[in-house]
């Protein structure tokens, strides 16, 4: 009959079992076990084998044997060239976000060096602090773990390897989301007499960036005062869906001045941005450089990590302060599935506001009012 033997301390135990096989000889093997009643069944279920006329020791099939060989440095790298399903917008795009992380913060990395099949949460908790003594950002960390969770999720998906998901229980960093927004006198200069076209679009139709770079023309429609957002930059717009918003009265004539003077390309682009080559082409998101100069001399804080994202803030904040129904700001920045949680982050009322608001609640006494009898204001026989 087999039996268990610690080949190591009492408080670092190393289990290992004996047996003996179906060609008669003992047998020694590391059962890896925790304590020494899960080694007894380790044990047991060996001997269960032998006795059906099997090898003691099961041989490792070719998806185990992957899994101890592939490392989640290999299957990060392998996720980037081959991640690619159906709803996914924009694959390119989303590598070159996934790519500096692999090569910049998970290769360098002793995580990236593990077999898959033996990483556990403590392994990723772990990577995740390491990286927040190093000083990163929480969001930052944050999209990292989303990144790592999505390998995960892709390697079981695809059955690469048979294993959960290590990331999909690991706590993420606590943020503070952003409320970078501009003052309604800040946004009074932005929209003076020299008024910047793509500026005056954002702060009076709160698009994306991604959507203001890839508005064309056509999609501005004068004659039916609306303009139809069908595209961030050359993709579909973020919720998948396109939609189309009023136009603004206020910016309607200044898009028609702005249009007369607009630089022609291939894809009558509304916001062209000048290249080093001396043509125009599509903005990019690190298109960034002329808008800070605008906000300067607009005197306007142009230090706000995302400016074009502020603009979109401060247009819902405004248009809540002007008495705009939260469903009706939901639907004109495209917010999916109605929006109003997602929605009510990008409304941040100001002191000022608040303090008219506050001001409409009345609960003083007011002035004691004078009785008057009815008896002494009746006609006398």
């Amino acid at each position: 009959m087999g039996y268990v033997l610690n080949r190591g301390t009492k408080d670092r135990p190393a289990w290992y079992c004996k047996f003996r096989d179906v060609d008669g000889a003992w047998k020694q093997k590391a059962t890896k076990q925790t304590t020494k009643a899960a080694a007894m069944r380790f044990v047991a279920e060996i001997e269960a084998r032998i006795a059906r006329g099997l090898v003691g020791i099961q041989e490792p099939s070719e998806q185990e044997q992957t899994a101890k060989k592939l490392t989640v440095g290999d299957l990060a790298q392998r996720f980037m060239a081959e991640y690619d399903p159906p709803r996914l917008k924009d694959r390119k795009r989303y590598m070159e976000s996934v790519g500096p992380w692999v090569r910049g913060r998970l290769l360098p990395y002793s995580l990236a060096g593990l077999p898959v099949a033996d990483v556990r949460k403590l392994h990723i908790v772990m990577y995740r602090d390491e990286l927040r003594k190093q000083g990163f950002k929480p969001s930052t960390i944050n999209t990292w773990l989303h990144y790592l969770s999505r390998v995960f999720t892709w390697c079981a998906d695809t059955e690469i390897v048979d294993c959960r998901n290590p990331a999909s229980k690991v706590e993420l960093l606590p943020t503070v989301p952003s409320e970078d927004r501009y003052t309604r006198e800040q946004c009074e200069r932005l929209l003076g007499p020299d008024a910047d076209p793509k500026v005056a679009t954002a702060l009076l139709t709160g698009m994306r960036h991604g959507e203001l770079c890839g508005l064309r023309w056509s999609d501005v429609r004068f004659d039916l005062g609306c303009i139809e957002i069908k595209r961030s930059f050359r993709t579909t717009p973020k919720s998948g869906k396109p939609r189309t918003i009023p136009l603004h009265s206020d910016l309607a004539p200044i898009l028609r001045r702005w249009q007369a003077h607009c630089p022609a390309t291939l894809e009558a682009l509304v916001f062209p941005v000048l290249a080093r080559d001396g043509t125009y082409r599509m903005g990019i998101r690190q298109d960034g450089a002329k808008v800070r100069r605008i906000l300067v001399a607009a005197g306007a804080p142009s230090n706000h990590d995302h400016p074009w994202h502020a603009m979109r803030h401060t247009f819902a904040t405004l248009l809540a302060e002007s008495g705009a129904s939260l469903d009706a700001i939901s639907r004109i920045l495209g917010h999916s599935g109605g929006g109003s949680p997602v929605t009510r982050g990008y409304v941040h009322s100001g002191l000022e506001f608040l303090s008219r608001e506050i001001e409409k609640l009345r609960l003083m006494p007011g002035q004691a009012a004078s009785v008057l009898r009815i008896a002494d204001y009746r006609p006398t026989a």
